[in-house]
């Protein structure tokens, strides 16, 4: 016997669905704020001035991981809930920004290894980080949404 296809599923993930999701989700967060934090904050004073903090390139290291971490919880999202949400008219303006700004950030994140100009590099690199600090809010919004499926 097969099973049920997946498109007749809950929109609601598992727990176990959850868990992948929300680890990935913090990780490439925390991670890319504790970058954040030690290369602009917790400079180090040395011999010839400011030097980087030791634990930076730790954190670009750790949200490099993550960032393939949630590209794989993304395509999880898109097989399980983007797609049965979307066609159940659930919270579709907050899931669509929240997934849109997902993709950028995968994009923009990849492309910050590829780009040579430093100036492009430097303002893709700072868009980068803006857009990430502020998907908190955006996710926050679609989270505690108490939305109802539109009756379109």
């Amino acid at each position: 016997m097969e099973p049920a296809p997946r498109s007749r599923r809950s929109i609601a993930l598992t727990r176990v669905e959850k868990w992948f999701v929300y680890s990935a989700a913090i990780g490439v967060w925390a991670s890319g704020a504790l970058w954040l934090l030690f290369k602009y904050f917790m400079r180090m004073e040395g011999e010839f001035g400011p030097e980087h903090n030791p634990l930076e390139p730790l954190w670009q290291k750790l949200h490099g991981v993550f960032g393939y971490y949630a590209m794989f919880a993304i395509g999880l999202l898109w097989s399980i809930h983007v797609v049965s949400g979307w066609s159940a008219r659930w919270r579709r303006l907050s899931g669509g920004t929240l997934f849109g700004i997902a993709v950028f950030l995968a994009i923009s994140g990849v492309a910050l290894y590829y780009i040579s100009d430093q100036d492009w590099r430097d303002w893709t690199g700072v868009v980068h980080w803006a857009v990430g600090l502020a998907v908190l809010a955006v996710f926050l919004i679609h989270w505690l949404s108490r939305s109802r499926p539109s009756r379109r």
